[in-house]
């Protein structure tokens, strides 16, 4: 234990010493949660929630107006516009408005839409009554949509589609009052059908969750975990760089004389490295908890389990030192350590979905980022910020983690024995 103890002290002093390495640490990754989570915001939102900008020009009095109207804000899809510089504005100046790009969409609903629906379906309903073979021609009435030539297709087929449905319900409600005007012209008996309506059928949505499939974060869910990730992994660069300075300038050979394991040297340095982690990404967790909201974004809501946050972030810092350790004695030179080091950190960021998030990857991507150990950690998170998932459901990222940093510990272990012939 007194080995341990005087190794513990002597890790900790070169820790405090290397100021760069510190500043490496804790400055670098405090700095880039914060630029990324700014940059990043407005885009996650936009595929999280979209709000299109329409221009509705409402000219028509009756039903069919009012419902569309209505159907458009409740969606919450678009941001609705009636007037144009405190006017409504006519047909033309619509499309020059949505031609110039300044709104995605615009609809434009023409006086006395809903009487001329209405007479179209009283002259038809009559003519139908008197037994006429040949039904009078029905006189369209035109309600413009205006998109703008970047939308895509699918978009505006889908608005296009709405707007039929909902003048088809308009129609069936006019078509079965004058029905039953009829009816009663004819019939002794009264008919009444008053307060029937085509909405019988309920569509209830729902979000539709499945266990290990993807889910969209805000920007400060993903990017808090994110960076944390990567200021964890980043340590390797130290780490690696320690082990290697120590075998270099014969420390590591006056170690060996003491009655020490080579396990015991890498154990002092990983239980260093694992406090500085775990320092690391409670700075960053207060950080989305209480600083990001001062610069206009959402407060990261952490769950419910501590446990499941204390273990990921543990099985993240393990995976992270026990990379480093094996980087510490695979290199032969400080350079060597460093610039794999940080390479390699960079592309396990990038392919795990730190800078791009997995969900926005194409299906390849997705598929390889499933190797890196940033993504096992960042799917974790994801399950504890977005989902309130607790300690059983990030057993599996944690237990891979764990794995990893395991293989890469024994990795740098069995390489002990070559160390001491070069030495």
């Amino acid at each position: 234990m007194n080995k341990l103890k005087y190794l513990l002290y002597k890790d900790f002093l070169l820790l405090i010493r290397d100021v760069a390495g510190l500043l490496l640490m804790f400055l670098m990754p405090v700095i880039l949660v914060v630029l990324m989570t700014l940059l990043q915001d407005s885009t996650l939102n936009v595929v999280k929630d979209t709000h299109v900008p329409l221009l509705l020009v409402n000219n028509d009095k009756g039903e069919l107006g009012k419902i569309i109207e209505e159907e458009i804000t409740r969606t919450g899809i678009f941001d609705v516009t009636g007037l144009l510089k405190g006017r409504k504005p006519g047909l033309e100046e619509l499309e020059k408005e949505v031609a110039s790009s300044h709104y995605m969409m615009g609809i434009y609903i023409p006086e006395n839409t809903t009487e001329s629906i209405r007479a179209n379906v009283a002259e038809y309903v009559l003519a139908a009554f008197s037994g006429e073979e040949e039904m009078p021609p029905i006189k369209k009435v035109d309600l413009t949509v205006f998109i703008d030539p970047t939308t895509k297709t699918s978009f505006f087929t889908a608005v296009t589609s709405t707007l039929q449905e909902k003048a088809q319900k308009v129609q069936f409600e006019f078509i079965l009052s004058q029905m039953t005007e009829q009816v009663n012209n004819m019939s002794p008996i009264p008919f009444n059908t008053k307060g029937f309506t085509g909405d019988q059928v309920n569509i209830e949505i729902r979000n539709a969750r499945l266990e290990g499939k993807d889910i969209v974060p805000n920007s400060v869910q993903h990017n808090v975990p994110a960076w944390s990730l990567f200021a964890i992994f980043f340590i390797v660069v130290s780490l690696a760089g320690s082990i290697i300075r120590e075998r270099e300038g014969g420390s590591f050979s006056r170690l060996l004389t003491m009655p020490c394991s080579y396990t015991e040297y890498l154990l002092s340095k990983a239980l260093v490295f694992t406090l500085v982690a775990l320092i690391q990404f409670a700075i960053m967790l207060l950080m989305g908890m209480y600083v990001l909201p001062y610069f206009g974004l959402e407060s990261l809501n952490p769950g419910t389990s501590f446990p499941a946050l204390f273990i990921l972030a543990l099985s993240c810092a393990f995976a992270a030192i026990g990379y480093g350790i094996a980087i510490g004695n695979l290199a032969r030179t400080d350079q060597q350590s460093s610039v794999f080091g940080a390479i390699s950190v960079v592309i396990m960021a990038a392919v795990g979905g730190v800078w791009v998030p997995s969900f926005l990857m194409s299906d390849v991507m997705k598929n390889i980022s499933l190797l890196s150990p940033m993504h096992w950690g960042l799917s974790g998170f994801y399950d504890i910020f977005l989902r309130d998932a607790g300690v059983v459901a990030i057993l599996p990222e944690s237990a891979a983690l764990f794995g990893f940093g395991a293989v890469c510990f024994a990795l740098a272990v069995g390489y002990n024995h070559k160390y001491r012939i070069d030495i």
